[in-house]
């Protein structure tokens, strides 16, 4: 009975001795992961940091390109409008050194100036159609109602149906 009672004592050690190892494994298995895991987030906070200062100098050289064409621009602007002043004065007094001429001419000549102004800013049709592939298929149906376009126009403009044009300009409102 006693052998007995041994035998089941050194087999209950046996068995802790083994769940004690494998527990240790464990533990060691869990603390590697847990550093690796440590590694890698200060890798991803390094890489990141990195990042981020690439980004803001990026940002810096696009920020003093974009001033510098704005500076560019405005000295370009300020030397038309004063190339354009000096040419208002000369053709002030080239006006007053002209011969008079009929009031019949001078308000052709009045309306032809409206009208070269009126087509210098008038888009063309090559910048209409750019800005309506731009807009959303909603927002060029809005666009070309405000223009004052029929529902049959706009339809035959974007290449859609009449009624789909009817349908969105009845969600629209």
């Amino acid at each position: 009975m006693t052998g007995t009672l041994i035998f089941i004592l050194f087999m209950i050690n046996a068995l802790t001795i083994l769940a004690v190892t494998l527990l240790y494994l464990r533990q060691n298995r869990i603390m590697e992961m847990e550093n690796s895991q440590r590694k890698n987030q200060e890798e991803f906070a390094e890489l990141f940091s990195h990042f981020l200062m690439e980004l803001k100098e990026e940002n810096d050289q696009f920020v003093s390109v974009v001033s510098n064409l704005n500076k560019q621009g405005k000295t370009a602007e300020t030397n038309l409008n004063e190339s354009e002043k000096g040419n208002m004065t000369d053709q002030k007094a080239s006006v007053d050194q002209e011969l008079p001429i009929s009031s019949e001419t001078y308000s052709r000549l009045l309306a032809f100036q409206t009208y070269d102004k009126d087509n210098n800013n008038a888009p063309s049709a090559k910048n209409v159609e750019k800005t309506l592939q731009e807009m959303s298929f909603s927002e060029q149906v809005e666009s070309l109602e405000q223009q004052g376009l029929t529902i049959d126009e706009i339809a035959k403009t974007l290449k859609k149906g009449k009624t789909e044009i009817e349908l969105m300009l009845k969600f629209r409102r």
